[in-house]
């Protein structure tokens, strides 16, 4: 029996991620209770958010039947020509609308 694998080519293997270009961050703590509590919507109008997000207010009033939502279409399309736009009144909306938590980026 001979070795085939002495006449193969042989490659050298590179690891196929990058070095962490981004250092951890400690994550803003989970509200307990949404209870009370206004959720506000963000989305960039690419991928279903119009038949996820009112999936996602039905599961959240489910579990926390006070919980109050504004809809993404208050805070505009962040994907495009007005995006930064709409990113630089994102402040002011959310204190406008008194907003507690947001869910942000709906995808695939």
């Amino acid at each position: 029996m001979t070795d085939i694998t002495s006449t193969e080519p042989q490659y050298e293997v590179l690891w196929p991620l990058s070095r962490r270009a981004v250092e951890d961050r400690a994550t803003a703590p989970r509200i307990p209770d949404l209870n009370g509590k206004v959720i506000g919507e963000l989305w960039d109008v690419i991928f279903r958010g119009e038949t996820i997000y009112p999936q996602v207010r039905e599961h959240v009033k489910a579990r926390f039947p006070q919980a109050k939502f504004v809809e993404y279409s208050e805070f505009g399309n962040f994907y495009g020509p007005k995006g930064q736009a709409i990113a630089a009144s994102l402040e002011e909306k959310l204190r406008h609308f008194k907003i507690d938590a947001v869910i942000v980026g709906i995808g695939a």
